[in-house]
């Protein structure tokens, strides 16, 4: 295969980019700080204002589901935190849930992680506006002293399971290259 001129100069002006390449690709598999920090990954919630007549709540409930796995396990993988497990507090999680939302709970959320054995604990809400906007927000706060350390929004499209769990691991992933302590 021969080389036109063109090619030839598209490929010196990018050799420095592939020499570079290389050892991003591997920092990238590699990619996470470790805080040794403890982090409960609380359940997340919505907000629906897209006023679609069906009933999705079911739907939503899953996709939250997975949008939060998708943080944890991205987390764990990385070992940017210890991801603390909720099964021990669930059933306290769901009695909260049953009566108010955990971002409007008075400070449940860090009972709920103390009882836990949390350093951080990490809230979420997903935004419908609708078909195709939404956004999720995530907050990490200090439990020592309920201190907000971290807060991002993150717009994505598509009211689907895969959009839900690419934008829990883009989450992740940033999180990871520069986590909150």
């Amino acid at each position: 295969m021969s080389l036109d001129r063109r090619h030839l100069l598209c490929a010196a002006a990018l050799w420095p980019f592939a020499a570079q390449a290389e050892p991003e690709a591997g920092a990238m598999r590699a990619i996470g700080q470790k805080t040794g920090k403890k982090l409960l990954v609380l359940d997340f919630e919505m907000i629906d204002t897209s006023n679609e007549p069906t009933d999705q709540r079911a739907d939503h409930a899953r996709r939250l589901e997975i949008a939060r796995d998708a943080i944890v396990h991205g987390l764990a993988a990385r070992e940017t935190y210890v991801v603390i497990d909720r099964a021990p507090i669930k059933n306290d999680i769901d009695a909260v849930m049953k009566q108010t939302y955990l971002r409007t709970c008075n400070g449940c959320e860090f009972d709920l992680a103390q009882k836990a054995g949390a350093d951080l604990v990490l809230l979420g809400v997903v935004n419908k506006v609708s078909l195709l906007i939404l956004s999720m927000s995530v907050s990490i706060f200090r439990v020592e002293n309920r201190e907000m350390i971290y807060h991002q929004g993150f717009d994505f499209r598509g009211d689907s399971d895969r959009s839900y769990e690419k934008t829990g691991a883009y989450i992740a992933e940033r999180l990871s290259r520069a986590p909150a302590t």
